[in-house]
Protein backbone atom coordinates (compact mmCIF):
# COMPACT_ATOMS: atom_id res chain seq x y z
CA UNK A 1 0.00 0.00 0.00
CA UNK A 2 1.13 3.36 -1.16
CA UNK A 3 0.02 5.35 1.94
CA UNK A 4 2.43 5.65 5.15
CA UNK A 5 1.50 3.87 8.47
CA UNK A 6 1.53 7.71 9.90
CA UNK A 7 -0.73 9.40 7.35
CA UNK A 8 -3.10 5.96 7.64
CA UNK A 9 -2.72 6.74 11.74
CA UNK A 10 -4.11 10.31 10.95
CA UNK A 11 -6.81 9.37 8.58
CA UNK A 12 -8.10 6.90 11.29
CA UNK A 13 -8.03 9.59 13.68
CA UNK A 14 -10.12 11.91 11.56
CA UNK A 15 -12.39 8.77 10.81
CA UNK A 16 -13.59 8.09 14.27
CA UNK A 17 -13.60 11.91 14.85
CA UNK A 18 -16.29 11.70 12.06
CA UNK A 19 -17.35 8.95 13.24
CA UNK A 20 -18.85 10.03 16.68
CA UNK A 21 -19.73 13.18 15.40
CA UNK A 22 -22.59 11.61 13.40
CA UNK A 23 -23.67 9.94 15.96
CA UNK A 24 -23.78 12.58 18.49
CA UNK A 25 -25.26 14.70 16.07
CA UNK A 26 -28.04 11.87 15.45
CA UNK A 27 -27.79 11.91 11.37
CA UNK A 28 -27.12 8.66 11.41
CA UNK A 29 -27.40 5.51 13.86
CA UNK A 30 -24.46 4.39 15.24
CA UNK A 31 -24.39 1.04 13.04
CA UNK A 32 -24.65 3.35 9.37
CA UNK A 33 -22.25 5.58 10.73
CA UNK A 34 -19.37 2.81 11.53
CA UNK A 35 -20.13 1.35 7.48
CA UNK A 36 -19.65 4.45 6.16
CA UNK A 37 -16.84 5.77 8.13
CA UNK A 38 -15.17 2.68 7.82
CA UNK A 39 -15.72 2.31 4.07
CA UNK A 40 -14.16 5.83 3.24
CA UNK A 41 -11.28 5.07 6.05
CA UNK A 42 -10.45 1.98 3.96
CA UNK A 43 -10.48 3.24 0.66
CA UNK A 44 -8.13 6.36 1.96
CA UNK A 45 -5.65 3.98 3.21
CA UNK A 46 -5.56 2.69 -0.23
CA UNK A 47 -7.49 -0.77 -0.07
CA UNK A 48 -8.97 -1.72 -2.89
CA UNK A 49 -13.20 -2.21 -3.22
CA UNK A 50 -12.01 -6.29 -3.46
CA UNK A 51 -10.10 -6.13 -0.41
CA UNK A 52 -11.95 -3.84 1.37
CA UNK A 53 -15.41 -5.58 1.28
CA UNK A 54 -13.72 -9.13 2.28
CA UNK A 55 -11.58 -7.95 5.55
CA UNK A 56 -14.59 -6.06 7.03
CA UNK A 57 -16.88 -9.00 6.00
CA UNK A 58 -14.08 -11.51 8.25
CA UNK A 59 -14.83 -9.07 11.21
CA UNK A 60 -18.68 -8.37 10.74
CA UNK A 61 -19.13 -12.21 10.45
CA UNK A 62 -16.32 -12.99 13.40
CA UNK A 63 -18.07 -10.56 15.97
CA UNK A 64 -21.61 -11.30 15.10
CA UNK A 65 -20.92 -15.03 16.03
CA UNK A 66 -18.41 -13.62 19.20
CA UNK A 67 -19.53 -11.81 21.25
CA UNK A 68 -23.01 -11.81 19.50
CA UNK A 69 -24.33 -15.08 20.27
CA UNK A 70 -24.03 -14.34 23.82
CA UNK A 71 -25.44 -11.15 23.60
CA UNK A 72 -28.23 -12.68 21.92
CA UNK A 73 -28.17 -15.17 24.97
CA UNK A 74 -27.89 -12.06 27.76
CA UNK A 75 -30.86 -10.18 26.01
CA UNK A 76 -33.14 -13.70 26.51
CA UNK A 77 -31.76 -14.24 29.91
CA UNK A 78 -32.51 -10.57 30.97
CA UNK A 79 -35.89 -11.09 29.67
CA UNK A 80 -36.71 -13.90 31.43
CA UNK A 81 -35.47 -12.65 34.60
CA UNK A 82 -37.48 -9.45 34.40
CA UNK A 83 -40.59 -11.94 33.76
CA UNK A 84 -39.98 -13.95 36.72
CA UNK A 85 -39.19 -11.45 39.45
CA UNK A 86 -41.65 -9.62 41.17
CA UNK A 87 -38.99 -7.65 42.25
CA UNK A 88 -38.52 -6.44 39.04
CA UNK A 89 -41.99 -4.93 39.22
CA UNK A 90 -41.61 -3.13 42.49
CA UNK A 91 -38.31 -0.87 41.78
CA UNK A 92 -36.69 -3.40 44.38
CA UNK A 93 -33.15 -4.05 43.26
CA UNK A 94 -30.11 -6.11 44.29
CA UNK A 95 -28.50 -3.19 45.28
CA UNK A 96 -31.46 -1.31 47.69
CA UNK A 97 -30.00 -0.28 51.32
CA UNK A 98 -26.78 -1.90 49.95
CA UNK A 99 -26.08 -0.06 46.69
CA UNK A 100 -21.87 0.41 47.78
CA UNK A 101 -21.47 -2.47 48.84
CA UNK A 102 -22.96 -4.07 45.52
CA UNK A 103 -21.09 -1.98 43.35
CA UNK A 104 -17.74 -2.86 44.92
CA UNK A 105 -18.65 -6.66 44.49
CA UNK A 106 -19.91 -5.94 41.41
CA UNK A 107 -16.02 -4.27 40.44
CA UNK A 108 -14.47 -7.66 42.06
CA UNK A 109 -16.64 -9.92 40.17
CA UNK A 110 -15.19 -7.80 36.97
CA UNK A 111 -11.98 -8.62 37.64
CA UNK A 112 -12.09 -11.66 38.18
CA UNK A 113 -14.08 -11.92 34.95
CA UNK A 114 -11.48 -10.15 32.90
CA UNK A 115 -9.40 -13.80 33.38
CA UNK A 116 -12.16 -14.69 30.54
CA UNK A 117 -10.66 -15.35 26.62
CA UNK A 118 -12.22 -12.40 25.60
CA UNK A 119 -13.43 -9.26 27.46
CA UNK A 120 -16.44 -8.19 25.26
CA UNK A 121 -17.98 -11.85 25.41
CA UNK A 122 -16.88 -11.81 29.60
CA UNK A 123 -18.92 -8.55 30.07
CA UNK A 124 -21.89 -9.68 27.30
CA UNK A 125 -22.56 -12.52 30.03
CA UNK A 126 -21.98 -10.05 33.10
CA UNK A 127 -24.41 -7.66 31.71
CA UNK A 128 -27.95 -9.81 33.03
CA UNK A 129 -26.41 -9.32 36.65
CA UNK A 130 -25.48 -5.77 36.24
CA UNK A 131 -28.56 -5.04 34.75
CA UNK A 132 -30.19 -6.24 37.70
CA UNK A 133 -28.30 -3.91 40.21
CA UNK A 134 -29.05 -0.80 37.92
CA UNK A 135 -32.81 -0.70 38.75
CA UNK A 136 -32.92 3.66 37.22
CA UNK A 137 -31.47 5.30 34.85
CA UNK A 138 -29.26 7.48 36.66
CA UNK A 139 -27.75 4.23 38.34
CA UNK A 140 -27.17 2.54 35.08
CA UNK A 141 -24.02 5.08 33.62
CA UNK A 142 -22.12 4.17 37.35
CA UNK A 143 -23.29 0.43 37.39
CA UNK A 144 -21.67 -0.23 33.99
CA UNK A 145 -18.07 1.63 33.60
CA UNK A 146 -17.29 0.24 37.39
CA UNK A 147 -17.07 -3.36 36.42
CA UNK A 148 -16.12 -2.62 32.96
CA UNK A 149 -13.28 -0.73 33.90
CA UNK A 150 -12.52 -3.50 36.18
CA UNK A 151 -12.95 -6.31 34.38
CA UNK A 152 -10.37 -4.55 31.29
CA UNK A 153 -7.78 -4.30 34.60
CA UNK A 154 -8.14 -7.96 34.55
CA UNK A 155 -7.86 -8.98 31.32
CA UNK A 156 -4.68 -7.04 30.98
CA UNK A 157 -2.87 -7.63 34.16
CA UNK A 158 -3.98 -10.86 35.94
CA UNK A 159 -1.67 -14.06 35.19
CA UNK A 160 -4.25 -16.31 33.62
CA UNK A 161 -5.49 -14.11 31.55
CA UNK A 162 -4.86 -14.38 27.82
CA UNK A 163 -3.05 -11.08 27.50
CA UNK A 164 -0.36 -11.87 30.07
CA UNK A 165 -0.01 -15.31 29.00
CA UNK A 166 0.55 -14.47 25.62
CA UNK A 167 2.95 -12.01 26.36
CA UNK A 168 4.54 -13.84 29.58
CA UNK A 169 5.25 -16.90 27.26
CA UNK A 170 7.16 -14.81 24.27
CA UNK A 171 9.29 -12.85 26.56
CA UNK A 172 10.06 -15.86 28.51
CA UNK A 173 8.63 -14.18 32.05
CA UNK A 174 8.17 -16.57 35.25
CA UNK A 175 4.58 -16.85 36.16
CA UNK A 176 5.06 -16.15 39.50
CA UNK A 177 6.61 -13.05 38.98
CA UNK A 178 3.84 -11.76 36.97
CA UNK A 179 1.20 -12.60 39.24
CA UNK A 180 3.32 -11.41 42.33
CA UNK A 181 3.75 -8.26 40.25
CA UNK A 182 0.38 -7.54 38.62
CA UNK A 183 -2.37 -8.83 40.83
CA UNK A 184 -1.76 -6.11 43.19
CA UNK A 185 -1.94 -3.69 40.35
CA UNK A 186 -4.96 -5.28 39.12
CA UNK A 187 -6.89 -4.56 42.54
CA UNK A 188 -5.17 -1.35 42.53
CA UNK A 189 -7.13 -0.34 38.96
CA UNK A 190 -9.91 -2.16 40.00
CA UNK A 191 -10.50 0.63 43.00
CA UNK A 192 -9.79 3.10 40.79
CA UNK A 193 -12.70 1.92 38.20
CA UNK A 194 -14.94 2.02 41.03
CA UNK A 195 -14.02 5.54 42.08
CA UNK A 196 -13.90 6.67 38.38
CA UNK A 197 -17.85 5.24 37.69
CA UNK A 198 -18.66 7.40 40.87
CA UNK A 199 -16.96 10.25 39.82
CA UNK A 200 -18.28 9.99 36.71
CA UNK A 201 -22.04 9.27 37.45
CA UNK A 202 -22.41 10.92 40.87
CA UNK A 203 -26.17 11.01 40.20
CA UNK A 204 -26.56 7.01 40.85
CA UNK A 205 -25.12 7.09 43.84
CA UNK A 206 -28.48 5.20 45.87
CA UNK A 207 -30.82 3.37 44.13
CA UNK A 208 -34.76 4.30 44.76
CA UNK A 209 -36.41 2.83 48.06
CA UNK A 210 -37.99 -0.40 47.63
CA UNK A 211 -41.43 -1.41 47.73
CA UNK A 212 -42.41 -4.04 50.54
CA UNK A 213 -43.11 -7.50 48.94
CA UNK A 214 -45.53 -10.20 50.43
CA UNK A 215 -43.77 -13.22 51.57
CA UNK A 216 -44.43 -15.08 48.30
CA UNK A 217 -42.75 -12.68 46.15
CA UNK A 218 -40.01 -12.20 48.27
CA UNK A 219 -39.76 -16.05 47.88
CA UNK A 220 -39.77 -15.71 44.00
CA UNK A 221 -37.65 -13.11 43.55
CA UNK A 222 -34.70 -15.13 45.80
CA UNK A 223 -34.91 -17.84 43.55
CA UNK A 224 -35.27 -15.90 40.58
CA UNK A 225 -32.56 -14.00 41.68
CA UNK A 226 -30.56 -17.74 42.40
CA UNK A 227 -31.01 -18.98 39.06
CA UNK A 228 -29.85 -15.53 37.57
CA UNK A 229 -26.39 -15.70 39.51
CA UNK A 230 -25.92 -19.21 38.20
CA UNK A 231 -26.76 -18.29 34.46
CA UNK A 232 -24.21 -15.27 34.57
CA UNK A 233 -21.58 -17.48 36.49
CA UNK A 234 -21.34 -21.14 35.59
CA UNK A 235 -20.79 -19.43 31.41
CA UNK A 236 -18.33 -17.02 33.38
CA UNK A 237 -16.96 -20.26 34.50
CA UNK A 238 -16.34 -21.66 31.91
CA UNK A 239 -14.66 -18.89 29.73
CA UNK A 240 -12.04 -18.73 32.51
CA UNK A 241 -11.37 -22.18 32.24
CA UNK A 242 -11.03 -21.95 28.07
CA UNK A 243 -8.14 -19.35 29.21
CA UNK A 244 -6.37 -21.67 31.88
CA UNK A 245 -6.34 -24.14 29.07
CA UNK A 246 -4.56 -21.46 26.46
CA UNK A 247 -1.71 -21.31 28.68
CA UNK A 248 1.05 -23.41 26.40
CA UNK A 249 2.41 -25.44 29.31
CA UNK A 250 -0.90 -26.90 29.24
CA UNK A 251 -1.81 -27.14 33.13
CA UNK A 252 -5.08 -29.06 32.34
CA UNK A 253 -3.98 -31.30 30.01
CA UNK A 254 -3.14 -31.67 26.36
CA UNK A 255 -3.95 -33.31 22.85
CA UNK A 256 -7.70 -34.43 22.53
CA UNK A 257 -8.42 -32.66 26.68
CA UNK A 258 -7.57 -29.12 25.68
CA UNK A 259 -9.76 -29.32 22.47
CA UNK A 260 -12.22 -30.07 24.99
CA UNK A 261 -11.27 -27.36 27.63
CA UNK A 262 -11.17 -24.81 24.65
CA UNK A 263 -14.25 -26.31 23.30
CA UNK A 264 -16.20 -24.99 27.12
CA UNK A 265 -15.61 -21.39 25.97
CA UNK A 266 -17.13 -21.22 23.02
CA UNK A 267 -20.13 -18.83 22.40
CA UNK A 268 -22.56 -21.52 21.32
CA UNK A 269 -21.63 -23.37 24.65
CA UNK A 270 -21.76 -20.23 26.61
CA UNK A 271 -25.54 -19.51 25.00
CA UNK A 272 -26.81 -22.86 25.20
CA UNK A 273 -25.74 -23.10 28.87
CA UNK A 274 -26.75 -20.02 30.56
CA UNK A 275 -30.13 -19.65 28.69
CA UNK A 276 -30.54 -23.48 29.33
CA UNK A 277 -30.10 -22.77 33.52
CA UNK A 278 -32.53 -19.35 33.02
CA UNK A 279 -34.91 -22.00 31.43
CA UNK A 280 -34.77 -24.89 33.70
CA UNK A 281 -34.84 -22.69 37.24
CA UNK A 282 -38.13 -21.48 35.51
CA UNK A 283 -39.18 -24.19 33.52
CA UNK A 284 -42.81 -23.86 33.40
CA UNK A 285 -42.66 -20.11 32.21
CA UNK A 286 -39.70 -20.38 30.49
CA UNK A 287 -40.50 -22.97 28.44
CA UNK A 288 -44.04 -21.21 27.87
CA UNK A 289 -41.78 -17.82 26.51
CA UNK A 290 -39.35 -20.00 24.48
CA UNK A 291 -42.33 -21.06 22.32
CA UNK A 292 -44.01 -17.21 22.58
CA UNK A 293 -42.92 -15.90 19.10
CA UNK A 294 -43.93 -12.70 20.44
CA UNK A 295 -41.96 -12.47 23.45
CA UNK A 296 -38.73 -13.89 21.15
CA UNK A 297 -39.35 -11.59 19.14
CA UNK A 298 -39.61 -8.77 21.61
CA UNK A 299 -36.35 -10.02 23.19
CA UNK A 300 -34.15 -9.79 20.40
CA UNK A 301 -35.36 -6.38 19.05
CA UNK A 302 -34.18 -5.21 22.39
CA UNK A 303 -30.51 -5.99 21.61
CA UNK A 304 -30.56 -5.67 17.50
CA UNK A 305 -29.62 -2.54 17.05
CA UNK A 306 -26.54 -3.27 19.75
CA UNK A 307 -25.82 -6.65 18.02
CA UNK A 308 -25.24 -4.78 14.30
CA UNK A 309 -23.42 -2.42 16.11
CA UNK A 310 -20.53 -4.55 17.46
CA UNK A 311 -20.32 -6.72 14.54
CA UNK A 312 -19.65 -3.42 11.73
CA UNK A 313 -17.03 -2.43 14.92
CA UNK A 314 -15.49 -5.90 14.22
CA UNK A 315 -15.55 -5.28 10.33
CA UNK A 316 -13.64 -1.44 11.48
CA UNK A 317 -11.75 -3.16 13.67
CA UNK A 318 -10.22 -6.03 10.94
CA UNK A 319 -9.88 -2.98 8.52
CA UNK A 320 -7.65 -1.35 11.04
CA UNK A 321 -5.58 -4.40 11.45
CA UNK A 322 -5.35 -5.38 7.42
CA UNK A 323 -3.64 -1.57 6.87
CA UNK A 324 -0.75 -2.51 9.10
CA UNK A 325 -0.15 0.95 10.81
CA UNK A 326 -0.64 -0.06 14.35
CA UNK A 327 2.27 -2.83 14.09
CA UNK A 328 4.68 -0.47 11.58
CA UNK A 329 4.17 2.09 14.21
CA UNK A 330 4.70 -0.21 17.13
CA UNK A 331 8.32 -1.26 15.42
CA UNK A 332 9.63 2.28 15.28
CA UNK A 333 9.06 3.11 18.84
CA UNK A 334 10.07 -0.83 19.84
CA UNK A 335 13.49 0.53 19.29
CA UNK A 336 13.64 3.42 21.51
CA UNK A 337 15.63 3.59 24.88
CA UNK A 338 12.78 4.11 28.12
CA UNK A 339 12.84 0.70 30.40
CA UNK A 340 8.96 -0.43 31.10
CA UNK A 341 7.53 3.03 29.33
CA UNK A 342 8.96 1.48 25.95
CA UNK A 343 6.84 -1.81 26.11
CA UNK A 344 4.15 -0.11 27.26
CA UNK A 345 4.27 2.36 24.57
CA UNK A 346 4.29 -0.21 21.40
CA UNK A 347 1.24 -1.90 22.94
CA UNK A 348 -1.16 1.37 23.71
CA UNK A 349 -0.57 2.34 20.75
CA UNK A 350 -1.15 -1.17 18.75
CA UNK A 351 -4.25 -1.86 20.59
CA UNK A 352 -5.42 1.96 20.15
CA UNK A 353 -5.20 1.90 16.48
CA UNK A 354 -6.35 -1.83 16.08
CA UNK A 355 -8.64 -2.37 18.23
CA UNK A 356 -7.57 -5.63 19.87
CA UNK A 357 -5.98 -6.32 22.94
CA UNK A 358 -4.23 -9.66 22.56
CA UNK A 359 -3.21 -9.10 19.29
CA UNK A 360 -1.61 -5.66 20.70
CA UNK A 361 0.16 -7.95 23.29
CA UNK A 362 1.77 -10.55 20.77
CA UNK A 363 2.54 -7.99 18.39
CA UNK A 364 4.45 -6.07 21.33
CA UNK A 365 5.75 -9.09 23.00
CA UNK A 366 7.55 -10.33 19.85
CA UNK A 367 8.90 -6.86 19.00
CA UNK A 368 10.36 -6.02 22.50
CA UNK A 369 11.99 -9.46 23.04
CA UNK A 370 14.70 -9.41 21.36
CA UNK A 371 15.25 -5.25 23.14
CA UNK A 372 14.93 -6.57 26.37
CA UNK A 373 18.50 -6.74 27.78
CA UNK A 374 18.90 -3.17 26.54
CA UNK A 375 15.73 -2.05 28.19
CA UNK A 376 17.09 -3.03 31.12
CA UNK A 377 14.75 -5.74 31.66
CA UNK A 378 16.53 -8.58 31.09
CA UNK A 379 16.35 -10.00 34.43
CA UNK A 380 13.67 -12.44 35.71
CA UNK A 381 11.90 -9.58 37.45
CA UNK A 382 12.73 -7.04 34.39
CA UNK A 383 10.54 -9.69 32.11
CA UNK A 384 8.01 -9.97 34.23
CA UNK A 385 7.62 -6.40 34.48
CA UNK A 386 7.98 -5.96 30.31
CA UNK A 387 5.31 -8.68 30.50
CA UNK A 388 2.44 -6.34 32.74
CA UNK A 389 3.75 -3.32 31.01
CA UNK A 390 2.62 -4.59 27.73
CA UNK A 391 -0.44 -5.61 29.77
CA UNK A 392 -1.24 -2.51 30.09
CA UNK A 393 -0.62 -0.92 27.19
CA UNK A 394 -2.81 -3.32 25.80
CA UNK A 395 -5.68 -2.25 27.24
CA UNK A 396 -5.10 1.23 26.67
CA UNK A 397 -6.87 2.69 24.83
CA UNK A 398 -10.78 0.83 24.25
CA UNK A 399 -12.51 3.23 21.89
CA UNK A 400 -14.71 3.09 18.82
CA UNK A 401 -12.71 0.28 16.90
CA UNK A 402 -13.40 -1.70 19.94
CA UNK A 403 -16.22 -3.93 20.21
CA UNK A 404 -15.94 -3.32 23.96
CA UNK A 405 -16.16 0.22 24.04
CA UNK A 406 -19.70 -0.36 22.16
CA UNK A 407 -20.98 -2.85 24.14
CA UNK A 408 -20.50 -1.33 27.72
CA UNK A 409 -21.78 2.20 26.47
CA UNK A 410 -24.70 0.82 25.04
CA UNK A 411 -25.44 -1.01 28.54
CA UNK A 412 -24.55 2.03 30.23
CA UNK A 413 -26.73 3.86 28.22
CA UNK A 414 -24.44 6.37 26.91
CA UNK A 415 -23.51 8.25 23.66
CA UNK A 416 -20.16 7.80 21.95
CA UNK A 417 -19.11 10.91 22.99
CA UNK A 418 -19.71 10.25 26.88
CA UNK A 419 -18.32 7.26 26.01
CA UNK A 420 -15.06 7.99 25.19
CA UNK A 421 -15.40 9.93 28.47
CA UNK A 422 -16.14 7.09 30.90
CA UNK A 423 -14.63 4.19 29.19
CA UNK A 424 -11.80 5.38 27.14
CA UNK A 425 -10.16 8.40 29.20
CA UNK A 426 -10.90 5.78 31.83
CA UNK A 427 -8.62 2.81 30.21
CA UNK A 428 -6.24 5.15 29.35
CA UNK A 429 -5.98 6.43 33.63
CA UNK A 430 -5.66 2.91 34.00
CA UNK A 431 -3.00 2.27 32.06
CA UNK A 432 -0.92 5.67 33.09
CA UNK A 433 -1.48 4.89 36.69
CA UNK A 434 -0.43 0.78 35.96
CA UNK A 435 2.70 2.31 33.96
CA UNK A 436 3.49 4.45 37.35
CA UNK A 437 3.30 1.86 39.47
CA UNK A 438 5.22 -0.72 37.35
CA UNK A 439 8.02 2.05 36.91
CA UNK A 440 8.14 2.75 40.84
CA UNK A 441 8.51 -1.05 41.21
CA UNK A 442 10.95 -1.27 38.44
CA UNK A 443 13.04 0.87 40.90
CA UNK A 444 12.86 -1.23 43.68
CA UNK A 445 13.38 -4.97 42.76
Amino acid sequence: MSVMPLVQALIFIAAAVILVAAIQSRRLHPFLAIIVVATGFGLACGLSVGLLGKTFGAGFSQALYSPGLVIVGAAMIVSIAEATNPAARTSTSLASGRWSRHRTLSALVGLIAGIGAAPATAFALLSPLLQRLANNSSARPSTMIGPALALSAGHGLVLFSPVPIAAASILGARWDRVALFGLPIALVLAAFGVAWARWFSPSGEAPPPAKGLRANDRTQSAWSTTVLLLAVAVPLLLLMIQSIGDIPSEPLGGGTDRERILGLGRPLVLFLVGLGIMVAGHWRLGAKLLGDATWIDGAFAKVAGLLLTVAAAGGLQKLCQETGMAELLGERIAGLPGGVLIPFLVAAVIKTLQGSSLVAAIAAAGMIQPSLTSLGLGTESGRALATLAIGAGAMTVSHVNDDYFWLVTWNAGLAPARGLVALSLGTLAQGLGALALLAIISFVV
